[in-house]
């Protein structure tokens, strides 16, 4: 064991990280890639701390520097875990400098991340019981380097979490968290409502800020009278799954996340079209 791990947390594994399963469980969201052994080095700091943790990859493609499309990722995902999975996630264009690395527990679920915006979706979409500072340094690696906390200081103290650490003594409790602001469709006076892609999947798909209830008020039970445009472009009809659209064809489909995704079946919609994040989403109601 590498002393530079600091202290161990007393017993198994504590009430703060259990899963349903009796054994810790510990995701992982970055955008560090894996060409570099970065999410390597962190599973191997938290193992040390904690062996019989279950480490789950959630994805490490985020896009370089992506903390609110992280967020949105973040927040689709962490519902499907047990109660007091530990969420460790690292988008951290400020590595180094003045931000803050954070612990909050949300939704009975705990979350390390550095104070940049990354838990916008999860605290304005969830009921957040507390945030702390990570301010004990005897939880961290010695010495902290300037360009991997993910290594030096959020995988060792998600480790501690794991095996079972008490979350007051990682720092004090704060309020005043960065929160940056969720894109909201609007409605405007004719009754049009204005959207946004808010992440492109693999496939091209276009997820869009446009829930379903959001939708079905325009829509008022007549989905194929909704006339969707994409970036001026006029997009297919709305579909119940992918292959309805036929083979090139585009449409909308409401996917996992209960987003409206505008997509080309076996298609690339985002590189055919040329749409990034940001990119305007018009429905409007058109006469029967």
């Amino acid at each position: 064991m590498d002393r530079r791990l600091g202290p161990r947390g007393q017993g198994r594994v504590g009430r703060h990280g259990i899963s349903q399963a009796g054994r810790p469980v510990v995701t992982l969201l970055t955008d560090f890639g894996n060409r570099d052994p970065f999410v390597g080095i962190m599973k191997g700091v938290i193992l040390q701390l904690c062996p019989e943790a279950l480490v789950v990859d959630l994805t490490h493609e985020v896009g370089s520097c992506d903390i609110l499309g992280a967020s949105f990722l973040l927040r689709s995902a962490v519902g499907f875990f047990p109660r007091g999975t530990i969420h460790l996630a690292v988008v951290d264009p400020g590595v180094g400098g003045p931000r803050r690395p954070i612990l909050a527990s949300i939704d009975s679920q705990l979350f390390v991340a550095p104070d940049n915006g990354l838990l916008s979706y999860p605290m304005a979409f969830g009921t957040v019981q507390l945030i702390r500072a990570l301010t004990a340094s005897e939880f961290f690696l010695d010495p902290v380097s300037a360009t991997f906390h993910g290594r030096d200081v959020f995988a060792p103290v998600a480790g501690h979490l794991a095996r079972g650490v008490a979350r007051e003594r990682f720092g004090p409790l704060i309020a005043d968290v960065i929160r940056l602001p969720i894109p909201t469709p609007r409605l405007d006076m004719l009754g049009k409502v204005e959207g946004q892609v808010i992440w492109i999947d693999r496939f091209g798909n276009c997820v869009t800020n446009i829930r379903r209830e959001e939708f079905e008020a325009l829509a008022r039970g007549a989905e194929s009278n909704v006339h969707i445009s994409l970036a001026g472009r006029p997009v297919g009809r709305m579909v119940r799954y992918f292959a309805e659209a036929g083979v090139g064809g585009s449409g909308g489909i409401f996917g996992s996340t209960g987003h409206l995704e505008l997509f080309i079946h076996q298609g690339d919609l985002a590189r055919e079209w040329g749409v990034v994040p940001g990119t305007a989403v018009y429905l409007e109601s058109q006469p029967s």
